[in-house]
Protein backbone atom coordinates (compact mmCIF):
# COMPACT_ATOMS: atom_id res chain seq x y z
CA UNK A 1 0.00 0.00 0.00
CA UNK A 2 1.10 3.80 -1.04
CA UNK A 3 2.34 5.84 1.97
CA UNK A 4 -0.29 8.45 1.15
CA UNK A 5 -2.91 5.44 0.96
CA UNK A 6 -1.68 3.92 4.46
CA UNK A 7 -2.04 7.69 6.04
CA UNK A 8 -5.41 7.96 4.88
CA UNK A 9 -6.76 4.56 6.29
CA UNK A 10 -4.93 5.57 9.34
CA UNK A 11 -6.55 8.74 9.87
CA UNK A 12 -9.89 7.07 9.02
CA UNK A 13 -9.49 4.60 11.74
CA UNK A 14 -8.16 6.92 14.33
CA UNK A 15 -11.23 8.61 13.48
CA UNK A 16 -13.73 5.99 14.09
CA UNK A 17 -12.01 4.82 17.81
CA UNK A 18 -12.87 8.64 18.46
CA UNK A 19 -16.12 8.26 17.76
CA UNK A 20 -16.53 5.22 19.72
CA UNK A 21 -14.73 6.25 22.63
CA UNK A 22 -16.66 9.24 22.51
CA UNK A 23 -19.73 6.75 22.48
CA UNK A 24 -18.46 4.37 24.86
CA UNK A 25 -18.19 7.38 27.22
CA UNK A 26 -22.30 9.29 26.81
CA UNK A 27 -22.90 5.64 27.78
CA UNK A 28 -20.74 5.44 31.09
CA UNK A 29 -18.76 2.44 29.97
CA UNK A 30 -15.52 3.70 30.83
CA UNK A 31 -13.18 1.12 30.78
CA UNK A 32 -14.27 0.92 26.68
CA UNK A 33 -14.05 4.24 26.40
CA UNK A 34 -10.33 4.16 27.59
CA UNK A 35 -9.43 1.04 25.33
CA UNK A 36 -10.90 3.02 22.49
CA UNK A 37 -8.35 6.44 23.64
CA UNK A 38 -5.43 4.24 24.31
CA UNK A 39 -5.57 2.51 20.67
CA UNK A 40 -6.08 6.09 19.06
CA UNK A 41 -3.24 7.15 21.04
CA UNK A 42 -1.41 4.58 19.52
CA UNK A 43 -2.07 4.88 16.17
CA UNK A 44 -1.41 8.87 16.45
CA UNK A 45 1.86 8.25 17.59
CA UNK A 46 2.88 6.71 14.29
CA UNK A 47 0.71 8.76 12.06
CA UNK A 48 2.92 11.91 13.90
CA UNK A 49 6.23 9.80 12.45
CA UNK A 50 4.65 10.13 9.02
CA UNK A 51 3.86 13.53 8.97
CA UNK A 52 4.43 16.07 6.10
CA UNK A 53 6.02 18.90 8.47
CA UNK A 54 7.03 19.25 12.14
CA UNK A 55 3.73 21.40 12.89
CA UNK A 56 1.23 18.60 11.88
CA UNK A 57 3.72 16.37 13.83
CA UNK A 58 3.33 18.39 16.83
CA UNK A 59 -0.38 18.66 16.63
CA UNK A 60 -0.66 14.87 16.02
CA UNK A 61 2.02 14.26 19.33
CA UNK A 62 -0.44 16.96 21.16
CA UNK A 63 -3.54 15.00 20.66
CA UNK A 64 -2.31 11.71 21.40
CA UNK A 65 -0.76 12.65 24.63
CA UNK A 66 -3.98 13.78 25.35
CA UNK A 67 -5.83 11.01 24.49
CA UNK A 68 -3.53 8.33 27.24
CA UNK A 69 -4.49 11.07 29.88
CA UNK A 70 -8.01 10.57 29.08
CA UNK A 71 -7.43 6.76 28.72
CA UNK A 72 -5.54 7.14 32.63
CA UNK A 73 -8.45 9.10 34.31
CA UNK A 74 -11.24 7.04 32.68
CA UNK A 75 -9.17 3.96 33.90
CA UNK A 76 -8.66 5.93 37.76
CA UNK A 77 -12.34 6.63 37.45
CA UNK A 78 -10.93 10.94 37.11
CA UNK A 79 -13.18 12.17 34.87
CA UNK A 80 -16.91 13.83 35.94
CA UNK A 81 -19.31 13.65 32.90
CA UNK A 82 -19.54 16.92 31.48
CA UNK A 83 -22.88 18.84 32.48
CA UNK A 84 -25.99 18.37 30.26
CA UNK A 85 -23.77 15.23 28.57
CA UNK A 86 -23.39 15.07 25.29
CA UNK A 87 -20.68 15.39 22.37
CA UNK A 88 -17.54 16.09 24.52
CA UNK A 89 -14.51 14.61 24.67
CA UNK A 90 -13.42 13.00 28.13
CA UNK A 91 -11.72 14.93 29.62
CA UNK A 92 -10.53 16.13 33.80
CA UNK A 93 -12.38 19.13 33.85
CA UNK A 94 -15.73 20.61 32.50
CA UNK A 95 -15.87 21.75 28.83
CA UNK A 96 -15.22 25.59 28.77
CA UNK A 97 -18.20 27.72 27.37
CA UNK A 98 -18.54 28.31 23.42
CA UNK A 99 -16.67 31.81 22.44
CA UNK A 100 -15.21 31.92 26.35
CA UNK A 101 -11.67 32.88 25.60
CA UNK A 102 -8.53 31.16 27.59
CA UNK A 103 -6.63 32.66 30.36
CA UNK A 104 -3.32 33.81 30.23
CA UNK A 105 -2.60 31.03 32.78
CA UNK A 106 -3.72 28.59 30.04
CA UNK A 107 -1.84 30.06 27.19
CA UNK A 108 0.92 29.29 29.60
CA UNK A 109 0.36 25.60 30.06
CA UNK A 110 -0.35 24.98 26.76
CA UNK A 111 3.44 26.48 25.40
CA UNK A 112 4.66 24.41 28.27
CA UNK A 113 2.84 21.27 27.27
CA UNK A 114 3.99 22.45 23.58
CA UNK A 115 7.51 22.15 24.50
CA UNK A 116 7.24 18.68 26.23
CA UNK A 117 5.29 17.31 23.63
CA UNK A 118 8.63 17.96 21.21
CA UNK A 119 10.90 16.31 23.12
CA UNK A 120 8.99 13.13 23.14
CA UNK A 121 10.32 10.82 20.47
CA UNK A 122 9.59 6.88 19.85
CA UNK A 123 13.22 5.43 19.49
CA UNK A 124 14.01 2.52 17.10
CA UNK A 125 17.38 1.77 17.90
CA UNK A 126 17.72 -1.91 19.64
CA UNK A 127 20.59 -3.05 21.44
CA UNK A 128 22.51 -4.44 18.46
CA UNK A 129 22.83 -1.80 16.27
CA UNK A 130 25.54 -0.37 19.41
CA UNK A 131 28.91 -2.09 18.85
CA UNK A 132 30.33 -3.32 21.62
CA UNK A 133 29.47 -1.86 25.18
CA UNK A 134 28.66 -6.09 25.79
CA UNK A 135 29.87 -5.01 29.27
CA UNK A 136 27.54 -1.74 29.72
CA UNK A 137 24.58 -2.94 27.75
CA UNK A 138 24.28 -6.26 30.56
CA UNK A 139 24.51 -3.85 33.58
CA UNK A 140 21.71 -1.55 32.24
CA UNK A 141 19.50 -4.45 31.58
CA UNK A 142 20.10 -6.10 34.73
CA UNK A 143 18.86 -2.58 36.21
CA UNK A 144 15.79 -2.64 34.40
CA UNK A 145 15.29 -6.63 34.93
CA UNK A 146 15.15 -5.95 39.22
CA UNK A 147 12.94 -2.67 38.95
CA UNK A 148 10.16 -4.32 36.62
CA UNK A 149 10.48 -8.15 37.48
CA UNK A 150 8.05 -9.58 40.49
CA UNK A 151 9.38 -9.92 43.98
CA UNK A 152 9.00 -13.36 46.09
CA UNK A 153 6.38 -12.42 48.48
CA UNK A 154 7.48 -10.71 51.29
CA UNK A 155 10.57 -9.44 49.56
CA UNK A 156 10.76 -5.89 48.99
CA UNK A 157 13.78 -4.51 46.65
CA UNK A 158 14.47 -1.42 46.08
CA UNK A 159 15.32 -0.77 42.70
CA UNK A 160 17.11 1.66 40.06
CA UNK A 161 15.42 4.77 38.74
CA UNK A 162 18.12 7.23 38.34
CA UNK A 163 21.25 6.28 36.45
CA UNK A 164 23.67 8.60 35.06
CA UNK A 165 25.88 8.22 32.10
CA UNK A 166 29.34 10.19 31.99
CA UNK A 167 32.38 10.13 29.84
CA UNK A 168 33.94 11.01 26.82
CA UNK A 169 31.70 13.03 23.94
CA UNK A 170 30.50 10.51 21.14
CA UNK A 171 30.74 7.23 22.99
CA UNK A 172 27.38 6.16 22.59
CA UNK A 173 25.48 7.87 25.55
CA UNK A 174 22.19 8.64 23.81
CA UNK A 175 22.01 5.70 21.57
CA UNK A 176 22.34 3.64 25.53
CA UNK A 177 19.11 5.80 26.35
CA UNK A 178 17.10 4.98 23.68
CA UNK A 179 17.92 1.52 23.58
CA UNK A 180 16.86 1.15 26.90
CA UNK A 181 13.48 3.28 26.43
CA UNK A 182 12.56 0.82 23.43
CA UNK A 183 13.16 -2.00 25.74
CA UNK A 184 10.87 -0.86 27.81
CA UNK A 185 7.66 -1.39 24.46
CA UNK A 186 4.99 -2.79 26.30
CA UNK A 187 3.59 -3.93 22.88
CA UNK A 188 4.73 -4.48 19.45
CA UNK A 189 1.33 -2.11 18.62
CA UNK A 190 2.52 0.66 21.19
CA UNK A 191 6.13 2.46 20.68
CA UNK A 192 8.45 3.08 22.91
CA UNK A 193 8.14 6.25 25.03
CA UNK A 194 11.15 8.30 24.83
CA UNK A 195 11.80 12.24 26.31
CA UNK A 196 15.10 13.30 24.31
CA UNK A 197 16.13 16.48 26.57
CA UNK A 198 19.01 18.48 25.24
CA UNK A 199 19.20 20.35 28.91
CA UNK A 200 21.19 23.52 27.51
CA UNK A 201 18.84 23.95 24.55
CA UNK A 202 15.57 23.84 26.67
CA UNK A 203 17.63 25.72 29.12
CA UNK A 204 18.35 28.85 27.11
CA UNK A 205 15.67 29.27 25.11
CA UNK A 206 12.94 28.59 28.04
CA UNK A 207 14.96 29.54 30.95
CA UNK A 208 12.23 31.29 32.89
CA UNK A 209 9.85 28.68 32.60
CA UNK A 210 12.46 25.74 33.40
CA UNK A 211 10.72 24.73 36.29
CA UNK A 212 7.58 24.58 34.71
CA UNK A 213 8.52 22.45 31.73
CA UNK A 214 10.46 19.73 34.38
CA UNK A 215 7.28 19.41 36.56
CA UNK A 216 5.32 18.86 32.97
CA UNK A 217 7.64 16.64 31.08
CA UNK A 218 7.40 13.76 34.11
CA UNK A 219 4.15 14.38 34.70
CA UNK A 220 3.69 13.51 30.98
CA UNK A 221 6.16 10.67 31.54
CA UNK A 222 4.18 9.21 34.12
CA UNK A 223 1.00 9.54 32.31
CA UNK A 224 3.02 7.52 29.60
CA UNK A 225 4.50 5.09 32.21
CA UNK A 226 7.06 3.50 31.54
CA UNK A 227 8.76 5.57 29.94
CA UNK A 228 12.51 6.92 29.70
CA UNK A 229 13.40 10.59 30.45
CA UNK A 230 16.94 11.45 28.94
CA UNK A 231 18.49 14.29 30.38
CA UNK A 232 21.38 15.25 28.05
CA UNK A 233 24.02 17.74 29.00
CA UNK A 234 23.09 17.28 32.64
CA UNK A 235 25.48 19.52 33.65
CA UNK A 236 23.72 22.54 32.05
CA UNK A 237 20.66 21.76 34.83
CA UNK A 238 22.51 20.91 37.66
CA UNK A 239 25.98 22.26 38.07
CA UNK A 240 27.92 22.89 41.29
CA UNK A 241 25.50 25.85 43.42
CA UNK A 242 27.38 28.92 44.27
CA UNK A 243 27.00 32.77 45.40
CA UNK A 244 25.84 33.87 41.96
CA UNK A 245 23.29 31.55 41.96
CA UNK A 246 19.65 33.34 41.10
CA UNK A 247 16.45 32.32 42.44
CA UNK A 248 15.27 31.02 39.12
CA UNK A 249 18.56 28.78 39.07
CA UNK A 250 17.69 27.26 42.82
CA UNK A 251 14.19 26.74 41.97
CA UNK A 252 15.08 24.35 38.58
CA UNK A 253 17.78 22.37 40.94
CA UNK A 254 15.04 22.42 43.60
CA UNK A 255 12.31 20.90 41.13
CA UNK A 256 14.60 18.21 39.47
CA UNK A 257 15.62 17.03 43.41
CA UNK A 258 11.68 16.46 43.91
CA UNK A 259 11.15 14.42 40.53
CA UNK A 260 14.56 12.77 40.81
CA UNK A 261 13.23 11.81 44.75
CA UNK A 262 10.08 10.06 42.65
CA UNK A 263 7.66 11.51 45.59
CA UNK A 264 4.74 11.44 42.98
CA UNK A 265 5.59 7.48 42.18
CA UNK A 266 6.06 6.13 45.92
CA UNK A 267 4.19 3.40 46.34
CA UNK A 268 2.71 3.32 42.86
CA UNK A 269 3.74 0.07 41.31
CA UNK A 270 2.05 1.08 37.96
CA UNK A 271 4.41 3.73 37.11
CA UNK A 272 8.00 3.44 35.78
CA UNK A 273 9.49 6.59 34.98
CA UNK A 274 13.24 5.60 34.51
CA UNK A 275 15.66 9.27 34.55
CA UNK A 276 18.62 8.61 32.45
CA UNK A 277 21.13 11.79 32.72
CA UNK A 278 24.41 12.02 30.59
CA UNK A 279 27.08 14.41 31.47
CA UNK A 280 30.96 15.01 29.58
CA UNK A 281 31.71 16.76 33.10
CA UNK A 282 30.61 14.86 35.86
CA UNK A 283 32.82 16.31 38.11
CA UNK A 284 31.09 19.65 37.62
CA UNK A 285 27.70 18.04 39.18
CA UNK A 286 26.50 19.46 42.17
CA UNK A 287 27.15 16.94 45.00
CA UNK A 288 22.96 17.00 46.01
CA UNK A 289 22.25 16.02 42.82
CA UNK A 290 25.01 13.24 42.09
CA UNK A 291 23.61 11.48 45.57
CA UNK A 292 20.25 10.94 43.79
CA UNK A 293 22.16 8.46 41.46
CA UNK A 294 22.39 5.27 42.94
CA UNK A 295 23.80 3.90 39.29
CA UNK A 296 26.81 5.93 37.81
CA UNK A 297 28.09 4.36 34.41
CA UNK A 298 31.45 5.57 32.79
CA UNK A 299 30.81 5.50 28.96
CA UNK A 300 34.80 4.79 28.12
CA UNK A 301 36.23 5.51 24.64
CA UNK A 302 35.85 2.18 22.77
CA UNK A 303 38.36 -0.66 23.25
CA UNK A 304 39.60 -2.57 20.39
CA UNK A 305 36.82 -4.99 20.26
CA UNK A 306 34.35 -2.13 20.53
CA UNK A 307 36.11 -0.42 17.81
CA UNK A 308 35.82 -3.39 15.25
CA UNK A 309 32.18 -3.91 16.60
CA UNK A 310 31.29 -0.42 15.45
CA UNK A 311 33.35 -0.42 12.21
CA UNK A 312 31.20 -3.51 11.03
CA UNK A 313 27.93 -1.88 12.09
CA UNK A 314 29.17 1.19 9.55
CA UNK A 315 30.81 -1.24 7.13
CA UNK A 316 30.39 -4.46 6.39
CA UNK A 317 26.62 -4.47 7.68
CA UNK A 318 26.03 -2.09 5.07
CA UNK A 319 27.26 -4.25 2.11
CA UNK A 320 31.10 -2.76 1.64
CA UNK A 321 33.87 -5.26 0.87
CA UNK A 322 36.53 -4.99 2.33
CA UNK A 323 40.28 -6.15 0.71
CA UNK A 324 41.65 -6.41 4.71
CA UNK A 325 40.89 -7.51 7.56
CA UNK A 326 39.25 -5.14 10.28
CA UNK A 327 41.65 -6.43 12.46
CA UNK A 328 44.93 -4.66 10.37
CA UNK A 329 43.29 -0.87 10.93
CA UNK A 330 41.96 -1.31 14.74
CA UNK A 331 45.47 0.06 16.14
CA UNK A 332 44.96 2.94 14.20
CA UNK A 333 41.89 3.44 15.51
CA UNK A 334 42.79 3.89 19.04
CA UNK A 335 41.45 6.81 21.20
CA UNK A 336 38.72 7.47 18.28
CA UNK A 337 34.94 7.75 19.99
CA UNK A 338 32.07 6.01 18.73
CA UNK A 339 31.09 8.85 16.95
CA UNK A 340 35.09 9.75 15.07
CA UNK A 341 34.69 6.28 14.10
CA UNK A 342 31.38 6.61 12.56
CA UNK A 343 32.91 9.41 11.01
CA UNK A 344 36.00 8.03 9.56
CA UNK A 345 33.54 5.04 7.83
CA UNK A 346 31.57 7.80 6.00
CA UNK A 347 35.02 9.28 5.31
CA UNK A 348 36.47 6.19 3.89
CA UNK A 349 32.85 5.17 2.21
CA UNK A 350 32.88 8.55 0.53
CA UNK A 351 35.70 8.95 -1.05
CA UNK A 352 35.34 5.64 -2.26
CA UNK A 353 32.08 6.52 -4.49
CA UNK A 354 33.84 10.13 -5.19
CA UNK A 355 36.89 8.47 -7.29
CA UNK A 356 34.35 5.49 -8.74
CA UNK A 357 31.65 8.14 -9.87
CA UNK A 358 33.36 11.14 -11.24
CA UNK A 359 30.79 11.75 -13.66
CA UNK A 360 28.15 12.35 -10.84
CA UNK A 361 28.23 15.81 -11.07
CA UNK A 362 27.65 16.07 -14.93
CA UNK A 363 24.56 13.91 -14.57
CA UNK A 364 23.14 16.84 -12.28
CA UNK A 365 23.42 18.94 -15.00
CA UNK A 366 21.23 16.65 -17.24
CA UNK A 367 18.41 16.48 -14.89
CA UNK A 368 16.75 14.69 -12.44
CA UNK A 369 15.95 11.68 -14.00
CA UNK A 370 19.71 11.39 -15.36
CA UNK A 371 20.56 11.00 -11.66
CA UNK A 372 17.69 8.59 -10.82
CA UNK A 373 18.53 6.50 -13.38
CA UNK A 374 22.47 5.87 -12.50
CA UNK A 375 23.81 3.31 -10.44
CA UNK A 376 26.78 4.20 -7.90
CA UNK A 377 29.30 2.22 -8.18
CA UNK A 378 31.32 0.78 -5.53
CA UNK A 379 34.93 -1.28 -5.07
CA UNK A 380 36.91 -2.85 -2.11
CA UNK A 381 37.75 -0.73 0.60
CA UNK A 382 41.72 -0.56 0.81
CA UNK A 383 43.78 -0.65 3.74
CA UNK A 384 45.11 2.70 1.90
CA UNK A 385 41.78 4.23 1.82
CA UNK A 386 41.81 3.67 5.60
CA UNK A 387 44.86 5.52 6.16
CA UNK A 388 44.46 8.74 3.98
CA UNK A 389 40.88 8.73 5.87
CA UNK A 390 42.29 8.15 9.61
CA UNK A 391 44.46 11.62 8.76
CA UNK A 392 41.13 13.77 8.45
CA UNK A 393 39.90 12.76 12.14
CA UNK A 394 40.99 13.73 14.99
CA UNK A 395 40.24 12.58 18.70
CA UNK A 396 38.47 14.95 20.59
CA UNK A 397 39.27 13.37 23.90
CA UNK A 398 43.10 12.57 24.96
CA UNK A 399 44.91 9.84 27.16
CA UNK A 400 44.86 12.52 30.14
CA UNK A 401 41.23 13.27 29.68
CA UNK A 402 40.06 9.57 29.66
CA UNK A 403 42.29 9.67 33.29
CA UNK A 404 40.60 12.22 34.75
CA UNK A 405 37.29 9.71 33.98
CA UNK A 406 38.66 7.07 35.58
CA UNK A 407 40.19 9.02 38.27
CA UNK A 408 36.78 10.40 39.25
CA UNK A 409 35.09 7.12 38.98
CA UNK A 410 37.22 5.82 41.43
CA UNK A 411 36.85 8.47 43.77
CA UNK A 412 33.37 8.01 43.64
CA UNK A 413 33.38 4.56 44.34
CA UNK A 414 35.82 4.98 47.25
Amino acid sequence: MASADLNNERAKVILALETEAKEHYEASRDSAAASCYERAAALLERHAESAPSRKIEGVRKSKALRYREHSKALKSGDVPKAEGGGGGVATATKARPRGEKGSKSDKDADEVKSVVTGLLHHSNITWDKIGGLEETKREIKYALAVSLAQMPEGIQLAGWRNILFYGPPGTGKTLLAAATSRALKTSSEEPAVFFNVKVSSVMSKFFGESTKIVSELYGTARDMSPAVVFLDEFEALCGSRNDGDTGTERRILSTILSELDGLSEKGRDDIYVLTIAATNRPWDLDPAVLSRFDKKILIPLPDPVTRRAILEIHLTKKGFELEFDLADVIDMTEGLSGRELESLAKEVTNRMVAEANSELPKLVDQGLDAVRGYQIKVRPLTYEDFERARAQVQPVTSKEDMERYTDWRDAAEA
